[in-house]
């Protein structure tokens, strides 16, 4: 029995989403559409699997029955890492409530593993999804896509024995593993909950619940006031010895004495400040 298929909507370009979920969904639903292009009888895609020639997954388990009576295609998440770039990976900082805007180049290997009853078929589909990727490399790097896909060339290894991925299968299944590089660059935007003057591993630590502790609440400025020390500075030096004096740069003996270097009041202003300094 066939149910309609409802599609899920496309993976919004957000900043909470998780990287590499959204990359592989994206290549996944790139997949679909490219295959739902395939005339009938060459490997045609449908949402219904009822009707479509060939399954296409992502990150999920196939069912040998289904698998077996077609040809199917799952991609999973290789091994990615953060290139780290520039400083802090910052790339606005906001100093009113300290809210950092980050950004840094996701680079990992997408793998499709294409499963069929023919080492033919295996290889065909393989090649059909390393050569459609570069030949439709810029569509994939359209703005919120991919930075980078399949460069550089993706990589097909060679078909595995018949039946060595279940044992006792009767289809004799065959599978070819194709590597596409890619790099994914991914932005994302954090806003502290306690001030720096107040953060510190207590915020980790000092509650066996973290969700418990209690935060210092951030307070408004309501005032500034201008301050200047306007007391004389004198020096006095200490010990015994020569005295230099001053004047003549003649060293002397006579007991050191306190010197005024400055006295008096001086008025100052500080642009911008000026509403401050009027009491």
């Amino acid at each position: 029995m066939s149910f309609a298929h409802t599609r899920r909507a496309a993976l919004e370009v957000g900043r909470g989403d998780d990287p590499a979920v959204y990359a592989m969904r994206l290549y996944v639903q790139y997949l679909q559409g490219l295959f739902n292009w395939m005339p009938a009888g060459t490997f045609h895609w449908e949402p219904d699997d009822e009707v479509s020639e060939i399954l296409i997954r992502g990150q999920a388990p196939l069912n040998t029955e289904v698998v077996g009576k077609r040809p199917a295609l799952t991609v999973v998440m290789g091994p990615y890492q953060y290139a780290g770039i520039g400083i802090d990976n910052l790339l606005s900082y906001n100093m009113n409530n300290g809210a950092r805007k980050r950004t840094d180049l996701l680079s990992g290997y997408l793998i499709v593993y294409t499963l069929a009853d023919s080492d033919i078929v295996a290889m065909r589909l393989a090649h059909l999804v390393s050569h459609h990727t570069r030949v439709n490399q810029r569509l994939l790097e359209s703005p919120g896509g991919f930075y980078s896909i399949a460069r550089p060339s993706p990589t097909v290894n060679s078909p595995s024995p018949p039946g060595q991925l279940v044992v006792g299968d009767p289809g004799q299944l065959i599978m070819c593993q194709v590597n596409i590089p890619f790099q994914l660059q991914w932005t994302w935007e954090t806003s502290p909950k306690q001030s720096a003057q107040f953060r510190s591993l207590d915020l980790i630590t000092g509650s066996r619940r973290a969700s418990e502790y209690e935060f210092t609440p951030d307070e408004t400025i309501a005032s500034i006031r201008l301050a200047m020390n306007t007391d004389d500075v004198r020096v006095r030096r200490l010990g015994g010895g020569r005295i230099v004096d001053r004047s003549n740069g003649i060293p002397t003996y006579h007991q050191p004495v306190t010197e005024t270097i400055h006295e008096g009041i001086e008025d100052f202003q500080i642009s911008g400040l000026e509403d401050f300094q009027d009491e």
